[in-house]
């Protein structure tokens, strides 16, 4: 073999090399897309303010008589009760809907004033800041948890006309919840006498609600 076909089969054996090791790239561009920024919504419950207490008795001369210290008061048969709690709620988000639950936990433990409800009635109530009664969530029995929907106020597609909340907790209660105690009157034999129970633990919960048929887009 003489040079020059040493030479030319060296060259075919270099290109191949050469192809094999590397690859060639066809001209080529890229851009950035101005997407903007995702930012998430908000969703947040508090009670705030310090529950109230009024002696509503029907019979009493002084209506609606302010319970200083609700520690202090001794309920007796056919006295009837109002305690009232403020709630700050806030939703943010296009589809935001969400339940506000309301439950009123610890309150029956054995033994307790509230143990046995042929003794006591205790009932719980939504209203809105106002007072006016919120439908759903009245006159409501312990132990029964009520729901009530809202919706943000920047849902675009608020379809159901839901009541809505704003996107931060202000600090002022949006809406209050109104716990009714009534000790019956038909209540002998010293029953239940010097017994207590524990008013004050009121659970409120925010949840949020994708359900088809509610608004909120969808």
């Amino acid at each position: 073999m003489n040079n020059k076909t040493k030479g030319a089969i060296a060259g075919i054996a270099g290109i191949a090399l050469l192809a094999g090791g590397t690859t060639f790239a066809l001209w080529n561009d890229d851009a950035s897309i101005a997407g903007g920024v995702i930012t998430a919504g908000n969703l947040e419950v508090a009670t705030v303010g310090t529950a109230t207490w009024k002696d509503i008795s029907a019979d009493r001369t002084d209506p609606n008589h302010t319970i200083a210290s609700l520690t202090a008061f001794k309920i007796i048969p056919g006295d009837t009760i109002e305690g009232t709690f403020g709630i700050d709620a806030a939703l943010e988000g296009d589809n935001m809907v969400a339940n506000l639950g309301l439950a009123l936990d610890g309150l029956s433990p054995e033994g307790s004033l509230l143990a046995d409800p042929s003794v006591v009635e205790i009932s719980y109530s939504l209203v809105k800041a106002d007072g006016t009664a919120v439908a759903s969530a009245t006159d409501i029995a312990l132990g029964t948890p009520a729901s009530v929907k809202f919706a943000s106020a920047d849902n675009s597609n608020n379809v159901a006309t839901l009541p809505t909340l704003i996107d931060h907790l202000d600090g002022v209660a949006d809406y209050k919840v109104v716990v009714n105690v009534h000790f019956l009157t038909a209540t002998s034999d010293r029953e239940r006498v010097q017994a207590s129970a524990d008013l004050q633990d009121l659970g409120v919960t925010l949840e949020q609600d994708r359900t088809a048929g509610i608004g909120g887009g969808f």
